[in-house]
């Protein structure tokens, strides 16, 4: 049935993604695990509004605040969440 590809854990489709996924975080590692990294990755957060109470009313605040969340998230910083979905380390 058209869409059961997307169901399917068995799915060659899901598998890439998923690969392409776990090497992508180990990019986000890479980069933000070291000294340098560590300090662009404040300044970035800093930029994404960590930190600061955002208006949620406010769609560019949220937004930036997501994509931090996203970087956090690929750095490996809430590897929790990504365990939880079969992706972690």
């Amino acid at each position: 049935m058209p869409g059961d590809e997307i169901l399917n854990p068995e799915s060659s489709d899901l598998e890439q993604e998923k690969q392409r996924v776990k090497e992508m975080i180990q990019r986000y590692k890479n980069v933000f695990g070291t000294e340098e990294g560590k300090i662009v990755l404040g300044d970035i957060l800093t930029l994404c509004r960590f930190g600061e109470t955002l208006d949620p009313k406010d769609p560019a605040q949220v937004s930036e605040y997501n994509v931090g969340l996203t970087i956090l998230r690929m750095a490996g910083a809430l590897d929790p969440l990504y365990s939880q979905l079969g992706m972690g380390r």
